[in-house]
């Protein structure tokens, strides 16, 4: 295998200046041709320097030619566009086109060897996995303090567990019925040889909780100065997932009960309208993890904020008519409308179709837009989820520096919930479910205790709570084997799925009264192939090691 995926060099200091703060410890200097690789990697205060290179791969991303700026693509943040948009939930219109219409369409492009998009996010996570093993292998025979070196190695092994953890999500089936299957390369040294072959799915998810676990104990006393750094809770938090994804449900419901613990102040109502924006500066009590973008390390206009349409009427329809550089991409499906009840203040919604007004909007989640020259646009409903105003001097492509969250308690305690329905304790697991519920002024509370009904509930709640933050749509789907259907527009629903977000599904017939597309679950178009440029370069893997388009 060639340098692209498996040597990765270190970053010249010119480049690690874009580090992810304005803390002191940043690089200042302007060039790096004096100073050899050997001194970059002799302290950990140089090494920490590379760590923040690490951190932007897998918050910024790469797309493999060397752009940060691929929206679905641009890192974790950006993968929570991508799981969605191949979920039910979201729709994409054609304005703006790129990866979000794409993973919308489930175009095949998205995931086939010889397209563009399959190797983005194994290049990404491969890139910040190589860079965190050449600080793995120089921190033994680095300057500094034992404390200060275990930070950076758990920082590290929490970062290549993440990254493997997303890279065997999307490169073959789900655990639950893959565990023998070929999984990804386990990569564990920067002195491994270039060629390597692969491991299986168990051996992938054995080094992921290996990782997590180990990362965890070293993280033990470390007090982040950012919240963009993992932390003892975030890699309990993550551990939570990979054990709820293993279907582990005893070790799911401790690491995400020893996080919810400290996380579980349940954002307000206000916060909530807020527009998920400044929850960092704000100090939201449920936040666990997150970024926020700066003018060092803002990703240009590929925020998930620049994609959702939801920008007051007053403002206008086109991409720059607002405060920040709107792509006008990204609206909810009206059977997702459909799942709040009237008391739920995540979805209250403003019917009018024509002469929609900012008042109309300012206390509603849901909305038309109704002033959009799109007949069909025009029916369906945008969503104030994600909502962010700039710096309120205007539209400007690159100033867009919001605040993400990567992680919040109600996630935990929703995983406390599933965790408990499926050790048969129903009875707690409803009292979970019920206390996100009540938190949110849910009307019609959960009641039932029966197992597949309650699961079903908590399932329903994830879409509605956690919708956009990288852990519903596709990635729910594939980890519950549950098929992807899609409801199109009709004329009894008019806010349903575009047509060209049903094209690529079976069963699509157009002329339908009520036309449909599905997937079934975990079939193969779900998942990105092997790109081809890794099995060209790799001499002890071949085609056979492919995994096919479509099927099951």
């Amino acid at each position: 295998m060639k340098s692209l995926y498996k040597t990765v060099k270190i970053m010249s200091l010119a480049v690690l200046t874009l580090s992810l703060s304005n803390c002191t410890d940043e690089l200042t200097t302007n060039s790096s041709t004096a100073i050899s690789e050997e001194t970059i990697l002799s302290s950990t205060n140089q090494l920490n320097m590379v760590l923040n290179s690490v951190y932007k791969y897998i918050l910024m991303g790469d797309n493999g030619s060397g752009s940060q700026n691929d929206a679905c693509y641009a890192g974790l943040p950006g993968y929570c566009m991508y799981y969605d948009l191949t979920g039910a939930d979201i729709m994409s219109t054609t304005n703006y086109g790129g990866s979000p219409e794409m993973c919308y369409r489930a175009a095949p492009e998205r995931t086939q060897s010889t397209g563009d998009y399959s190797k983005r996010i194994w290049v990404n996570m491969y890139k910040a996995i190589n860079q965190a093993n050449i600080i793995l292998d120089a921190l033994p025979d680095a300057t500094g303090e034992d404390s200060e070196k275990n930070d950076l190695k758990g920082q590290c092994l929490a970062i290549r567990g993440i990254c493997y953890f997303n890279l065997i999500m999307n490169y073959q089936q789900t655990y639950a019925i893959a565990k023998d299957k070929r999984g990804v390369i386990l990569r564990t040294s920067s002195s491994d040889p270039e060629s390597m072959g692969f491991s299986t799915v168990q051996q992938c998810y054995d080094q992921i909780l290996k990782d997590l676990k180990e990362a965890k104990t070293l993280l033990a006393g470390y007090d982040r100065t950012d919240m963009w750094r993992l932390n003892a809770d975030v890699v309990s938090g993550q551990l939570a997932r990979v054990y709820q994804v293993m279907g582990d449900w005893s070790n799911a419901l401790s690491e995400a009960k020893s996080v919810y613990d400290k996380y579980n102040t349940l954002m307000t109502e206000n916060e909530w309208y807020s527009g998920f924006d400044n929850f960092l500066t704000d100090g939201c009590k449920e936040v666990i993890w997150g970024v926020k973008y700066t003018n060092l390390t803002n990703i240009s206009s590929n925020t998930e904020f620049n994609y959702w349409y939801n920008q007051d009427p007053s403002y206008g329809e086109g991409m720059t008519d607002g405060p920040i550089y709107c792509f006008i991409n990204l609206l909810v499906d009206g059977k997702y409308v459909e799942l709040f009840d009237d008391g739920d203040y995540r979805g209250r919604r403003c019917d009018k179709t024509t002469g929609v007004t900012d008042a109309d909007v300012k206390n509603v989640m849901f909305w038309h837009r109704a002033n959009n020259g799109d007949s069909e646009t025009r029916r369906k409903w945008a969503y104030n989820k994600f909502k962010y105003y700039g710096d309120a001097n205007g539209a400007k492509q690159g100033n867009t520096y919001p605040e993400l969250p990567l992680m919040r308690g109600s996630e935990m305690l929703l995983i406390m919930a599933e965790a408990e329905a499926n050790q048969g304790n129903t009875g707690t697991a409803l009292s979970y479910l019920t206390t996100l519920q009540s938190a949110r002024n849910v009307a019609n509370l959960t009641t039932t205790t029966v197992k597949d009904d309650l699961l079903e509930a908590i399932y329903v709640e994830r879409r509605k709570e956690l919708l956009g933050e990288g852990v519903t749509g596709m990635y729910d789907l594939l980890r519950l084997q549950k098929p992807l259907y899609r409801y199109g527009s009709s004329s009894t629903n008019p806010a349903g799925h575009y047509s060209w977000g049903m094209m690529y599904l079976d069963n699509f017939n157009a002329s339908d009264a009520q036309p449909y597309g599905y997937l079934p679950s975990n079939d193969y178009r779900f998942i990105c192939q092997i790109p081809q440029l890794e099995l060209a370069n790799n001499e002890v893997i071949s085609n056979a090691d492919q995994n096919p388009f479509s099927g099951q």
